[in-house]
């Protein structure tokens, strides 16, 4: 049996139709000592009948039910729990491959680092080609095969825009990073997790990987996909705040920059997503919360602060770059001539 244990932590919710798939994966590793925890999230459906049913015939795995409060209080119901030395994060409806965990255990080892990170495939359940594509889960050249300090991975992830943060697409040390906890009731909580878990530790080291370890299934009403509300946009102001807090973000550096520069793009998002649901009418609370957190940042980009907490700015400025209206007189040659120029994208 292998010496060191790893913990695969699952949280359960309402997934009767993938659950029994996602648990064969997780017992069907190559990797000997292994322990399962699954955490029952007050699901109605059938799925904990179906965990009680695994859990009858195989004795690592664990399976707890608590009240529903989201993904982020039961995975760290997960983490109390654990035993294991290492952490693996598994979303009940997906899968991962045979040799997942003794693929990274073997890097982890190797490398000597804290965090080995890899790769996924994305299928389609019931989704569209053009949503799916909004999914990457593949790390570009320049990350894969590296070792280096969790800080310098974060930027340059950050700066060759390839910074993915979903909390189940890596392998990592307890005990060097227990303090990392996920902050309840919000969503897009990876953001926060796994940027702590790169900033907070400067001894931190990580591995990154080519091999495609995890299967990731995009379908309809999932947390990735349901239709966007206020509470995704409150979600960015959350972790915006919370990693403002960070003595990094305000350190003239290399990683400070970086991190001002992830603060900044989960603000435009608060900003798009909030316009996507309700128009570019932002209500007076949604302004200020903007103005607030981006001035905070650096560095400050009064541009930016007026486009995305004013949004009707961006509607005139692009009127105003529309040809302006043609004479009656003017030869029709004219309009034949002229045309509209491409806007810039807002960065």
């Amino acid at each position: 049996m292998n010496s060191e244990k790893v913990s695969i932590i699952i949280p359960v919710y309402n997934v009767e139709k993938y659950l029994a798939e996602c648990l064969d994966s997780a017992l069907r590793q190559d990797y000997e000592n292994v322990e399962i925890i699954a955490i029952n999230d007050g699901s109605t459906d059938a799925s904990l009948s179906i965990l009680e049913e695994f859990h009858a015939k195989h004795q690592n795995i664990i399976v707890k039910s608590i009240p529903n409060q989201g993904l982020s209080v039961a995975r760290n119901t997960g983490l109390e729990i654990a035993t294991g030395e290492y952490i693996l994060f598994l979303d009940s409806d997906d899968f991962i491959e045979k040799h997942t965990l003794s693929t990274c255990l073997g890097h982890l080892k190797q490398h000597q680092t804290d965090v080995v990170f890899f790769s996924a495939n994305v299928f389609l359940d019931g989704i569209s080609e053009d949503i799916g594509r909004k999914f990457r889960t593949e790390r570009t050249p320049a990350l894969q095969n590296k070792s280096c300090p969790a800080r310098s991975f974060f930027v340059q992830s950050i700066n060759i825009n390839n910074y993915q943060v979903s909390a189940c697409f890596y392998v990592y040390k307890k005990n060097r990073l227990d303090s990392i906890k996920f902050h309840p009731g919000i969503l897009y909580e990876d953001n926060l997790f796994t940027t702590r878990l790169l900033l907070e530790n400067e001894k931190i080291k990580v591995t990154c990987i080519t091999d495609k370890l995890y299967n990731r299934r995009v379908r309809p009403e999932s947390i990735m996909t349901q239709k966007k509300h206020e509470k995704h946009v409150d979600g960015f102001f959350v972790i915006a705040e919370e990693l403002l807090k960070l003595n990094l973000a305000k350190e003239k550096s290399e990683t400070g920059a970086a991190l001002n520069c992830f603060i900044q793009s989960l603000l435009s998002h608060a900003s798009t997503t909030y316009r996507s649901i309700y128009g570019d009418r932002l209500p007076y609370r949604t302004r200020k919360k903007l103005i607030i957190l981006f001035s905070k940042t650096k560095p400050i980009r009064i541009k930016s602060i007026a486009l995305y907490a004013f949004p009707e700015l961006l509607t005139i400025r692009n009127l105003l770059r529309k040809p302006s209206i043609i004479k009656k007189s003017e030869p029709p040659k004219a309009l034949q001539n002229s045309a509209p120029k491409d806007h810039q994208k807002m960065q």
